[in-house]
């Protein structure tokens, strides 16, 4: 099953399941990737796994481990969670916030991962708006650092996510101790994603050989899965990225081309990124039109990869006037500056005039 359509389908089923009479026995709904959902009750919760007791005619116990469950709809949880959930997929990050605290307050859950799966849900949407609008990361860091202490089943994605902001920051020691820890997850996905953030990481300090070599490790594993598929693309797309630093677009593009083609269309910030780097290697090489057609795709496909799309439409606002259109760079730049209002890349904007 399609990550999108797997988080649809949890969604659809949180709701159901606080419907009056739509359920005889009230349990939890685990929804997993690969489509293997597990309803039951959920009897233990680790930074590694969900323990589920199934009901019903074969009870057993069942063990998830924690990067294959998308979400769980939690017995007793109030209708808005759902909704959330379905905003926080969308990128609609300040509605899920909303909805998030709004669940917080209606919930009759009694479970208490409950309350702490909708306090990740918080923090993990602030993070991502931090991520195009710096002024908010210390926030983010804040309940991140809080969370990440939990034995909660979204402990390596919550140090993860402050590695994100570390990076953001340029606190580079800070976000290699995140990435590190992130890797010491016991999925080889998260190691190899580890890997690929450490590799980010070296590329923003100037370190092109060190990256480099992390991203080539990481796009020669052999992989079993989307989610090792996708940190393999994401390795390809890194070479591309110390390509183009090394001044070689040409290069860079046919890399990034492969991965457009491969990369599962829901990968939204996998393609965000590509489709943003291969404006970035068309514009190097004087194709400025071509170049406004890939950042469109960004403006206008992965609008919820909102740094990436800050990015996109900084450099369309450049790229407009080039080719004959300056309204259209005007109305980019106003765009820019009304979504992004603290982006770095609004201050760019602004200060190119």
């Amino acid at each position: 099953m399609k990550p999108i359509v797997a988080v649809r389908l949890a969604i659809l089923l949180g709701v159901l399941q606080l419907l009056p009479g739509s359920s005889s026995e009230a349990m939890e709904t685990i929804v997993r990737r690969g489509g293997k959902n597990v309803s039951g009750d959920v009897a233990e919760i680790s930074k590694t796994e969900v323990v589920v007791k199934t009901k019903g005619a074969k009870e057993e116990t069942v063990t998830i481990p924690a990067n294959e469950v998308i979400s769980i709809a939690w017995t007793g949880e109030a209708p808005e969670a759902g909704l959330a959930r379905s905003d926080d997929n969308a990128g609609r990050n300040a509605k899920a916030i909303e909805g998030y605290q709004k669940s917080i307050t209606a919930s009759k859950a009694t479970n208490p991962a409950a309350k702490s799966d909708l306090e990740f849900g918080i923090a993990r949407a602030t993070a991502r708006m931090a991520l195009a609008d710096p002024q908010q990361i210390p926030v983010a860091v804040k309940l991140l650092e809080e969370f990440k202490s939990r034995d909660h089943y979204r402990h390596f994605e919550a140090v993860d996510l402050l590695g994100e902001l570390y990076l953001a920051q340029k606190d580079f020691p800070k976000a290699t101790s995140a990435f590190e820890a992130y890797g010491r997850a016991p999925w080889k996905d998260s190691k190899m994603k580890s890997k690929v953030q450490l590799a980010r990481l070296k590329l923003a300090d100037g370190k092109l050989d060190d990256a480099l070599q992390l991203y080539e490790s990481v796009a020669a594993e052999s992989v079993d899965g989307g989610a090792e598929m996708a940190q393999k693309q994401e390795g390809q797309m890194g070479k591309a990225r110390v390509l183009l630093a090394r001044q070689m677009p040409a290069e860079a593009l046919a890399l990034l081309n492969e991965v457009i083609a491969a990369a599962d269309p829901d990968e939204t910030t996998l393609h965000a990124e590509a489709f943003l780097r291969q404006g970035d290697c068309l514009r190097e090489l004087g194709k400025d039109k071509d170049a406004v057609l890939a950042y469109l795709r960004v403006d206008t496909l992965f609008s919820s990869a909102r740094a990436q799309h800050a990015e996109a439409l900084y450099q369309l606002s450049k790229l407009w006037a080039k080719v004959g259109r300056p309204e259209r760079g005007d109305e980019t730049r106003d765009r820019l500056s009304e979504n992004y209002p603290n982006s770095e890349w609004t201050a760019k904007a602004k200060s190119a005039g």
